[in-house]
C-alpha cells in the first residue's frame, strides 16, 4: 500500500478526528510507586434516587444510577466524550460536539481523559500533541488544551472538559428523575491522582453534596460481582481494550481492601486503531480500483471511516460484511467486502500489543522464572469495554489462559460494564466497599 499514502491517511484523520493512535514506546504505563490515596468524603453512604455512577472514558461518558420507583429502577444515559467551541462562544458537549467535529475539527477537544495528571514534559502529552488538532499548551506546569473556533480562542485544562460532559450527564438524569441529584461515586482511571482533587472541585461547583472516587477496575469486577463475598481473596485480571486506550490490571479483594498485583496500560491502543487500519486497506483498494487517491480529500475519507467503523462491529457477528460508501467521490459509490479473517490480519501487531499487558501483569516485573504455572494463579477474567467484543480479542485471551473462557454475566456488555458496577458501588450497601485507595503486593499473587 505504500509508506506515503498511509502517512497521508493518518494526517488526513488526526485532522477530522482527535483519535489515538502511534508507537508502543508512548504511552505504556506502569502502576505508581505509591498507589494510595484517601479522602474525606462526607455525606455517606448515599441512598437511591440521590446519588449517581459518572464515568469519564476517553470514547464515551456514562452517568447512571438507581431510581426510588422499583417497576423502573435502573437508568443510563451515554454521551460521546467530545467538547467544542463554536465560532459565537458556544460551548458544545456530547453529540453536538461530535457532529461539530466533522465540519470544524480544530474545534473540538476528544480522548482528553488521558491528558489529566499529565505535564507538558510527559511522553503522553507529547504524544497526543502530535495527534490531536488541537493545540496543547503548559499552563504552570500542568496540560492546558486551546481550540480557534473564528476569532475566539478558548483554553479548557482537562478537568474543566471533564466538567462540562459530568454537566450534561447530570441535566440528562436530573430530567429523566424529575429531581436532584446531590451525590456522585466517580469511576477514574487507575493513574489518575492529583487531578481527583481537580475533579473534586468540579463536582462541588457543579452542585455534588457528595461524591467518591472509584477505579475503574474495581467498578468492572463489581459490575461482574466480584467485590462480594464471591470474589474475596481471588486474583482478578481486568483487561479493558476501549476505543483509545488499553490497560490490564490485576488484584484482590481482600476482606474489603483492594490489594494491587500489578497493572499495564497503553494509553494509544484501542478501537480507533483498528479502524484506521481498514481505513487505509480500503483507501489501497479505492486506488487499486479507481485510480483516485482520497488521502487528502476529508470528506471523502469521512465518510469512508464511518464506514469502516460500522463494518469493525459488525464483524464481531459475522464472518464478511460490505464496506459500502454511497457517493464517495463525484457521486460514484464505493463497495467491497471485508472478512473478519482479513480484519484480524489487518490489526495482528496491534492485538499482539493489547496481549503484551495482559503477559506483563500475570508473569510478574522481571527477576523470577516465566512459568507457566502463574496464569493458572488468576482466578477471574474480566474483559471490558467495546474492543473486548473482537471474538479475536476473546479468542487470545482464551488462548493465553489455556481454554478457560472470560468471566461473562447476563445483562452486562462489556461497553457497559464500568458505569454499571459503578452504579452498583453508589448503591447505600455499597459504602463500606468503596475505598479510594490500592494496598500494593507488586509481583506476586
Amino acid at each position: 500500500m505504500g509508506m506515503m499514502m498511509g502517512r497521508r491517511l493518518l494526517l488526513s484523520l488526526v485532522l477530522l478526528m482527535a483519535a489515538a493512535s502511534g508507537a508502543a514506546a508512548f504511552g505504556i504505563r506502569g502502576v505508581p510507586a505509591d498507589y494510595c490515596y484517601r479522602y474525606n468524603i462526607p455525606a455517606a453512604p448515599f441512598y437511591l434516587g440521590t446519588a449517581a455512577a459518572i464515568h469519564l472514558g476517553n470514547t464515551n461518558s456514562c452517568i447512571a444510577g438507581y431510581d426510588l420507583d422499583p417497576r423502573n429502577s435502573y437508568y443510563q444515559f451515554c454521551i460521546p466524550s467530545w467538547v467544542a467551541a463554536t465560532d459565537n462562544g458556544t460551548i458544545l458537549s456530547g453529540e453536538a460536539a461530535m457532529d461539530h467535529a466533522a465540519l470544524s475539527p480544530r474545534t473540538a477537544i476528544s480522548a482528553f481523559m488521558r491528558l489529566l495528571d499529565q505535564r507538558i514534559i510527559d511522553d503522553v502529552a507529547k504524544r497526543a500533541a502530535e495527534l490531536a488538532p488541537y493545540t496543547i499548551i503548559d499552563r504552570r506546569g500542568r496540560i492546558s488544551i486551546q481550540v480557534e473556533a473564528g476569532r475566539l480562542k478558548e483554553e479548557f485544562p482537562p478537568a474543566r472538559l471533564a466538567g462540562i460532559l459530568i454537566s450534561e450527564l447530570k441535566r440528562r438524569a436530573e430530567a429523566h428523575l424529575g429531581h436532584e441529584v446531590g451525590h456522585a461515586v466517580i469511576a477514574v482511571p487507575r493513574h489518575l491522582s492529583i487531578q481527583r482533587h481537580d475533579l473534586a472541585y468540579v463536582g462541588r461547583y457543579l452542585g455534588f453534596r457528595g461524591f467518591k472516587f472509584i477505579d475503574e477496575q474495581i467498578a468492572t469486577a463489581a459490575a461482574y460481582h466480584l467485590h462480594t463475598e464471591r470474589g474475596d481473596g481471588k486474583a482478578i485480571l481486568v483487561f479493558h481494550l476501549g476505543g483509545r486506550t488499553c490497560d490490564a490490571t490485576i488484584f484482590k479483594f481482600i476482606n474489603g481492601t483492594t490489594r494491587l498485583v500489578d497493572a499495564r496500560s497503553d494509553l494509544f491502543l484501542g478501537g480507533e486503531d483498528f479502524t484506521w487500519r481498514i481505513v487505509e486497506y480500503m483507501a489501497w483498494l479505492i486506488k487499486q480500483r479507481h485510480g483516485w487517491d482520497i488521502g487528502q480529500d476529508k470528506e471523502a475519507l469521512l465518510r469512508l471511516r464511518v464506514a469502516c467503523e460500522h463494518a469493525k462491529k459488525a464483524l464481531s457477528d459475522q464472518e464478511e460484511t460490505q464496506v459500502q460508501v454511497d457517493s464517495l467521490v463525484d457521486g460514484v459509490s464505493f463497495s467491497a467486502s471485508l472478512t473478519r479473517a482479513k480484519f484480524e490480519e489487518l490489526n495482528r501487531d496491534l492485538f499482539d500489543r493489547a496481549m503484551a499487558l495482559v503477559d506483563q501483569v500475570v508473569m510478574g516485573r522481571g527477576g523470577g522464572p516465566r512459568e507457566e504455572s502463574r496464569k493458572d494463579l488468576v482466578d477471574e477474567i474480566v474483559l471490558v469495554a467495546g474492543s473486548a467484543r473482537i471474538p479475536k480479542v476473546r479468542q487470545l485471551v482464551r488462548d493465553y489462559f489455556h481454554g478457560r473462557e472470560p468471566n461473562s454475566r447476563k445483562g452486562v456488555e462489556p461497553e457497559e460494564a464500568v458505569h454499571r458496577g459503578t452504579a452498583i458501588l453508589s448503591r447505600p450497601e455499597a459504602a463500606p466497599i468503596i475505598e479510594e485507595c490500592f494496598e500494593h503486593n507488586l509481583g506476586g499473587y
